[in-house]
């Protein structure tokens, strides 16, 4: 008996609870439209429920504006769904002034940017309501952050977790326009909270250098940059002399990988092995025309 007292006490609270927030939301989605757009706007056949990212995915209608709402942390938590045919009427009240009937579409980058301070408005005048309320899990700081291309969009952008969905049918300027609006938040999650960046391991930059100082890399020594007709070039043969008259011994250019410039330096011997002393850099002379390269002296 007592079980059943207490699930009775808790199916009340929720009932009261469904109230408070169709009544919280109904009211800042009028008020936002009457200020914002001076039109008049109810939210009717109201329901309210909790729904896995993939249902909500399967209730939002086509077309549809999606937007993405943050909570002030950059990361995107919930999302409110206006269908095209009231998108579109909204879009018209905002810049003609009117709202006629007509067919849904698809919304556009312009559409979103018009109706973004509508919605934060609305959004706002939610949140005072829901706290005031003691509905601290819908007052949560929501607002616009950007719009999303589908469910495939928003499947990939939103926390596979449970949440909490308000849907209803929309009626702007006095039945001129209708259509269903969604809105989305997550269920009783704490507030984002950014995770603090992990402090620098010393041992692993130490270990990170050792490596890269152990790394072999390749420099080639040019002698000349000879320039040759490409009929020329094709006709080389193996064992064939080219003439340098120009090769200077003593200004040798160091290049790397990608045929960089890193150093300059003069051509020598240290016992059996051919090598390059290093020299102060010289630039004059060194032509940086794509041409014959002699390497690996």
């Amino acid at each position: 008996m007592a079980l059943l007292r207490m699930k009775g006490v808790q199916a009340e609270a929720a009932g009261a609870d469904a109230a408070a927030v169709e009544k919280a939301w109904t009211l800042a989605l009028a008020r936002a439209a009457r200020d914002e757009m001076a039109v008049a706007l109810s939210l009717q056949d109201f329901r309210a429920g909790r729904r896995t990212l993939a249902e909500l995915v399967e209730m939002l209608p086509e077309p549809a504006l999606i937007a993405a709402l943050d909570e002030g942390t950059g990361e995107a938590t919930g999302c409110v769904v206006l269908d095209g045919a009231v998108m579109a009427g909204m879009v018209e009240a905002l810049t003609t002034g009117t709202v006629t009937a007509g067919p849904a579409r698809r919304p556009t980058r312009t559409d979103a940017a018009l109706l973004a301070p509508v919605l934060d408005r609305a959004l706002a005048g939610f949140e005072a309501a829901a706290g005031e309320a003691g509905l601290v899990d819908w007052a949560r700081g929501f607002r616009f952050a950007a719009t999303v291309e589908g469910g495939r969009g928003l499947s990939l952008l939103l926390e596979d977790a449970l949440y909490r969905v308000l849907e209803g049918e929309v009626d702007l300027g006095s039945g001129a326009r209708q259509g269903r609006m969604l809105l989305a938040v997550p269920d009783g999650r704490a507030p984002v909270v950014l995770p603090k960046a992990p402090e620098a391991d010393a041992r692993f930059a130490e270990d990170l250098a050792a490596q890269v100082a152990e790394a072999k890399v390749r420099l080639d020594t040019v002698l000349l940059r000879l320039s040759l007709p490409l009929g020329a070039v094709m006709g080389l043969q193996v064992g064939q002399e080219l003439a340098l008259p120009r090769a200077d011994i003593g200004r040798i250019s160091l290049e790397g990988m990608d045929g960089r410039k890193v150093g300059a330096g003069r051509l020598g011997r240290q016992g059996n092995l051919r090598a390059v002393r290093l020299t102060a850099e010289e630039t004059a002379g060194m032509a940086e025309l794509p041409a014959l390269r002699v390497e690996g002296l």
